[in-house]
């Protein structure tokens, strides 16, 4: 099959097009024909850095989210049905093949009905950030009449909090750049600071979450502009963030919460229900047909892009 994958860890120039053997489901696994799959920033960190050998040993065909097609169920798998339209996600962990590729062979429950009303380009889009934003968002507690500010609100993850945010009941300032101040309006902003501007943790101005979409923030910066029980999200947590939840327990106050991709069938679904009502629309910085993956991960590493960026396989 054709791939687009690593010969070996490190920079961009490690990564090119070439034929791979096809993978074959094994039990409770499904193997689906990728239609489109998205380019994420876990893809270019494990590509650096091999995550200290745990995605396992090259070449790596890489690859986190996709839509696609199901031809094929491993042994004993009960579903779905062989040609389902699916959305799904990767793991990339030890051996696991990542999804820009033409096939990919993954667990049957990581895979869910693709949402109605999307392309496979859209769909592609929505599986890593959209349930990275909705777990996010659904542990900082009932968020309708709430003030929350998400940082990096017209990137992958953060242009979909916007949306959810919103859908939920919040009133939602966007922190970007000026020029995608209009963006952020049309995901549900009804506010938008511009970071090259100022530092909005210095502003004097308070809210009852802040979604850090970078996860550059930081606790100790977001606490300034948090209620007295605001709850600080973010998608990088380090050992810090781990003593600082099990501290919270104890002295409670100011809340710190895990913005992490989880896939179970009831986020998938609640994601469905979400893109169903027109609530959340993932948008496409760029479409790339497979053979040009180098050029979409040197615009998706460069940063600045509204929405993310997909191959076309």
């Amino acid at each position: 099959m054709k791939a687009f994958y690593a010969e070996r860890y490190g920079g961009p120039a490690v990564m090119r097009l070439g034929e791979q053997p096809d993978p074959l489901p094994r039990a409770g696994e499904v193997l689906v024909a990728v239609r489109a799959a998205s380019v994420n920033p876990v893809d270019w960190k494990v590509r650096a850095s091999g995550l200290h050998g745990l995605s396992g040993r090259p070449p790596k065909i890489l690859g986190t989210d996709f839509a696609g097609t199901v031809t094929a169920l491993g042994p004993g798998t009960p579903g779905p049905a062989v040609g389902a339209a699916v959305v799904g996600t990767t793991r990339m962990m030890f051996r696991a093949q990542g999804c820009h590729a033409a096939l990919v062979a993954v667990p049957a429950k990581q895979v869910a009905a693709m949402p109605p009303g999307l392309s496979a380009e859209e769909a592609a889009a929505l599986p890593v950030a959209g349930l990275t934003a909705l777990v996010g968002l659904g542990r900082c507690g009932d968020l309708a009449g709430k003030a929350v500010v998400v940082v990096g609100a017209t990137g992958g993850v953060g242009h979909l909090a916007v949306q959810i945010a919103r859908a939920r009941g919040a009133r939602v300032t966007a922190v970007c750049s000026a020029p995608n101040a209009e963006r952020a309006r049309g995901f549900g902003a009804e506010d938008v600071l511009d970071y090259r501007a100022g530092d909005f943790t210095r502003g004097g101005r308070r809210w009852d979450v802040v979604f850090d979409a970078f996860g550059q923030v930081g606790f100790a910066a977001a606490s300034r502009v948090l209620t007295a029980r605001g709850v600080y999200a973010t998608t990088l947590g380090g050992p810090r963030a781990f003593i600082r939840l099990a501290w919270q327990r104890v002295v409670g106050g100011k809340q710190l919460a895990l913005a992490n991709m989880r896939d179970r069938p009831e986020d998938h679904a609640e994601l469905a229900r979400l893109v169903a009502s027109g609530a959340v629309r993932p948008a496409l910085a760029r479409v790339f047909p497979l053979e040009q993956a180098a050029e979409a991960f040197a615009l998706a590493e460069g940063g600045g892009v509204v929405g993310k960026v997909v191959l076309r396989v």
